[in-house]
């Protein structure tokens, strides 16, 4: 098998080359121990299996970030066949610098000349051999978007595997003085005898750079492994190499290898007038005006959420029927005669669970693909761009918001969203304040309860528990930044803003699918473990009636503790915030279950049909779907973002609910008061348990309950705050 590493800098198109290469045979993981995400592939080429591992993008392999730490010591413990370094071959100069880095690691490496489409357009020319020659590498035009030069690039690697074993030393980019330092270094390691083992493990020449930059990534692995502490060492050849050149060491030799490059460049590379960076600097000043930039970022973000839920609205519906209705319909007949328990584990547990998972997956389907036309267009950089000055408060940086806003489409993305952030309290910390943001799972919740107890007045109130989600998520974050795990550096944005590039759609789709493929795999089960926990409290002793269920004792038992959030007198409030874990839509119906329904009329008998006609009538609905989403998205319809489920809507949940809803509290003054505090504390509670499977698998148990705590916490105070102080006003 040959191993291959593939890096490169941040938006070379890395992704898009991989894509091209390995296309569904792309899986994607974590790296051990890190929310870093990890993308390998095996796949065949003319009789060789060949495995290829994604590297995270960096800019250099010093190790200041965790995907810096990854990216050097796969590469230099997995010791990888053939090294990939994808470049972007419109930005020589940025991009050659981690060449000359990854030089310095005596692996076989190929070079990558990515969007040499566009390169050609732009008139800029490359002498490829002397190129090649000068750089010591064998250097591959390709394109990613149109596929051109892959077949090269696969042969040359197959070629340059089959030489493994021929060490090939490379000529170090630094001037006779730096030279002299590095071999004086170099000769003393290979003549000291406690350097022997390392020796087997790193290359003189790379060990004595690395000593040179006092590299602490590096002595504090060497003292962990081999019992060595190299810290300060060589540090008088170090001193005078920097007296005679007036800088630190890392600085030089970092001059020393741009001037490399800069002079490989100035020999074989000419550029032309023409410029593609023309067009982006053209958009960039209306879309990065210090006066437009941010209301321009709020409407392109309302047209993405308008497109996401306008278009996967039909396909929800169209799934809740398939899965309840169809799929539901004859599973009953297949379970009918067994004892009612089985029947309703099966029915209403696990096919009902299923329909809980399976419903949120047009949402996350179209906001995966809109979000992944932002990011490969090169709009992304700058949304975080723009909100950086806001997000600095919190002690984060600008690119923390981007999952802030995913949240309002859907919690479970938002979170695998922060692994964009650079460090690990980065994420923490976001991942804290992503889930109170109102997302669209709790309308159906503020739509029941609006209607019952606030009529014309829903909008104003639904708009109002946005923004409380904002409020809340960042007085947590003032709170919790100077707390141990999740203080941050507050270090400044450093982020490159790539050229706009058309996206391509293969990428686009891939990832789409990627991206959903593993929310199934990873949350499906943990999700249905819960659903059946909660059909077992709601279904005994009382045999599926739910006003003497093991949850109806839960909701009289904590009745009084939460009597002070003001909906804690009723028992049914206080049990419909178990099954909210669930999914928050799960209130609704819960509502229906358990309290009395007026004037409920006889259930029509429902039409016999047969199983051909359910599957025409579920493929015409198919159809349906598809020609109503694309209608839904063309509407630009805005405003039913935040308009909440009508009273004849929620009616189809059950007959009479919005009137025994109301019949919560009759005659009560304080009945809207505690209505919006019980909204509220839904709201803010603890999220769906598909949120908290991302949660556990991005960042462990330990850190899960800590989320769980304080979404416990939080909404419990907020809304005795709102009760106790709302009822002076009453």
């Amino acid at each position: 098998m040959i191993k291959l590493a593939f890096t490169g800098n941040p938006n070379v198109g890395k992704s898009a080359l991989i894509n091209a290469i390995a296309g569904s045979k792309l899986k994607v993981g974590n790296w051990p121990g890190v929310t870093v995400e990890k993308k390998e592939a095996i796949f065949n080429y003319k009789g060789e299996e060949i495995r290829l591992v994604d590297l995270p993008g960096v800019y250099s392999l010093s190790p200041y970030t965790l995907e810096e730490k990854i990216t050097r010591d796969f590469i230099l413990d997995e010791d990888p066949d053939v090294v990939i370094n994808v470049i972007d071959s419109t930005n020589l100069e940025r991009n050659l610098y981690l060449t000359y880095l990854i030089k310095e690691l005596e692996k076989p490496t190929i070079i990558a000349l990515n969007f040499y489409d566009e390169f050609t357009k732009l008139n800029y020319k490359l002498n490829l051999e002397e190129f090649q020659e000068l750089i010591e590498l064998k250097a591959v035009p390709v394109s990613a978007l149109k596929g051109t030069g892959i077949e090269d690039l696969l042969d040359s690697i197959i070629e340059l595997a089959a030489e493994k074993g021929k060490i090939k030393k490379y000529s170090l980019p630094f001037d006779d003085g730096i030279m002299n330092a590095v071999r004086d270094i170099e000769k003393k390691i290979t003549l000291d005898e406690k350097f022997k083992n390392i020796l087997k493990e790193f290359p003189a020449e790379y060990l004595a750079i690395k000593l040179i930059e006092r590299d602490s990534h590096l002595i504090e692995k060497l003292k962990n492994r081999y019992d060595i502490n190299l810290s300060g060492v060589f540090e008088e050849e170090i001193v005078k190499m920097e007296e005679k050149y007036d800088n630190d060491s890392e600085t030089i030799l970092a001059e020393g290898r741009y001037g490399a490059v800069n002079g490989i460049l100035a020999r074989t590379f000419t550029t032309s007038i023409k410029s593609r960076l023309d067009f982006t600097d053209k958009v960039d000043k209306i879309l990065l005006n210090k006066v437009f930039g941010l209301p321009l970022f709020l409407l392109i973000m309302a047209g993405v959420m308008g497109f996401v839920f306008n278009g996967s609205a039909p396909f929800i519906d169209w799934v809740d029927g398939f899965i309840n209705g169809y799929i539901g319909k004859y599973v009953r007949v297949l379970v009918e005669g067994t004892p009612d328990w089985l029947n309703s584990l099966i029915v209403d547990g696990i096919i009902g669970g299923v329909g809980g998972v399976l419903v949120f997956v047009p949402v996350m389907v179209f906001l995966y693909f809109f979000l992944a036309i932002l990011e490969e267009s090169g709009y992304m950089s700058r949304v975080a761009f723009l909100m950086d000055k806001i997000m600095r408060k919190l002690g984060l940086n600008g690119k923390a918001f981007v999952p802030m806003v995913v949240g309002f489409g859907c919690s479970v993305p938002a979170i695998y969203a922060t692994r964009t952030l650079e460090d690990e309290s980065s994420r923490k910390m976001t991942a804290a304040m992503a889930p109170f943001m109102s997302c669209g799972a709790r309308l159906p919740v503020y739509g029941l309860f609006t209607a019952a107890f606030f009529g014309a007045k829903a909008g104003i109130i639904v708009m109002s528990l946005y923004v409380l989600g904002i409020v809340v998520a960042i007085l947590v974050g003032l709170a919790l930044k100077n707390v141990k795990g999740f203080k941050t550096d507050n270090k400044a944005l450093l982020i490159e803003l790539p050229p706009y590039r058309v996206p391509s759609l293969k990428v686009i789709l891939n990832s789409t699918w990627m991206r959903v493929s593993e929310y199934l795999k990873r949350a499906t089960t943990i999700i249905m473990g819960i659903l059946i926990i909660l059909w077992t409290l709601t279904y005994f002793p009382g045999k599926g009636d739910a006003s003497v269920s093991y949850i109806a004792k839960f909701g009289h038992a904590f009745a009084p503790i939460m009597r002070p959030t003001g909906f804690g007198d009723r028992w049914e409030t206080v049990a419909a915030i178990p099954p909210s874990i669930a999914a928050k839509e799960i209130v609704v119906g819960f509502m229906a279950q358990v309290l009395p329904l007026e004037d409920a009329e006889a259930e029509e008998e429902e039409e016999a049909t047969t199983f051909a006609e359910d599957t025409i009538e579920q493929i015409k609905g198919l159809g349906g779907a598809i020609k109503d989403s694309v209608v839904g998205m063309l509407s630009f319809d805005l405003e039913g973002l935040f308009v909440t489920p009508d009273e004849e809507e929620i009616e189809e949940e059950g007959r009479g609910i919005v009137q025994a809803t109301a019949n919560l509290w009759p005659n009560d003054n304080l009945a809207p008061l505690r209505a919006y505090s019980f909204m509220a504390f839904i709201l803010l509670v603890v999220p769906c348990v598909a949120t908290l499977a991302a949660i556990k698998q991005e960042f462990g148990w330990r850190y899960l309950g800590f989320v769980v705590s304080i979404m416990l916490i939080v909404p419990y105070v907020v809304s005795i705050l709102m009760f106790q102080v709302g009822r002076l006003f009453f």
